[in-house]
């Protein structure tokens, strides 16, 4: 027998409606791919075989005795009015002992997990992965998928085809403008995106 610890990247999906749910689904599918699903609430055998049907790795958990305590499983859905775009207001800097820095494109089929803080001075090629538990800061356009679970992430612009996951949310790519360096932060439970 061969036992292995695997990390998982898992979004946590509480069904309130079938057509909100299925909407969710269609808009964000590609991205979804990646990650295993945690369905609760009212997940019905329709669901189940659309979730099924689309190739998705997924656990219905309504009836475990799963504890799920994370501050993202609470946040509110965004809505377009909860974003706020405004001028960036200067603050003190934020000193890192630590901080990694990729002065290079991330290449396609690439993976990087990092536990420290990024700089990426490049584009994220479509088919790479960025996964950081820390703020992230890219100076080229994301075209393949980011996750970044600290305090803030910079972009310069999110193409179509790429993915931006902060803090458990899906930015929406309309939310952001092209070609403009911004900063993206989670105040009280609301993303906030500034321009720099």
């Amino acid at each position: 027998m061969i036992v292995k610890q695997k990390n998982l990247r898992v979004f946590h999906i509480t069904v309130s409606s079938k057509e909100d749910f299925l909407d969710y689904l269609k808009k964000n599918k590609i991205l979804l791919m990646e990650f295993f699903l945690l369905i609760d609430g009212e997940v019905d055998e329709s669901i189940e075989k659309i979730l099924e049907k689309e190739g998705m790795c997924y656990k219905n958990i309504s009836t475990c005795k799963l504890k799920l305590s994370s501050v993202k499983k609470e946040l509110a859905p965004l809505a377009p009015k909860q974003v706020e775009q405004k001028e960036m207001i200067l603050e003190e800097p934020i000193s890192k002992d630590k901080l990694k820095i990729y002065e290079r494109p991330i290449r396609s089929g690439e993976e990087i997990n990092e536990e420290l803080p990024v700089v990426v001075f490049g584009r994220i090629n479509s088919g790479a992965n960025l996964f950081c538990t820390q703020s992230v800061s890219i100076y080229g356009i994301i075209d393949g998928l980011v996750q970044c679970d600290g305090e803030y992430i910079v972009l310069h612009g999110l193409s179509q085809r790429g993915n931006l996951i902060f803090n458990g949310e899906i930015i929406e790519r309309e939310l952001l403008q092209d070609n403009v360096l911004q900063k993206i932060t989670l105040k009280n439970n609301t993303i906030d995106i500034i321009k720099v």
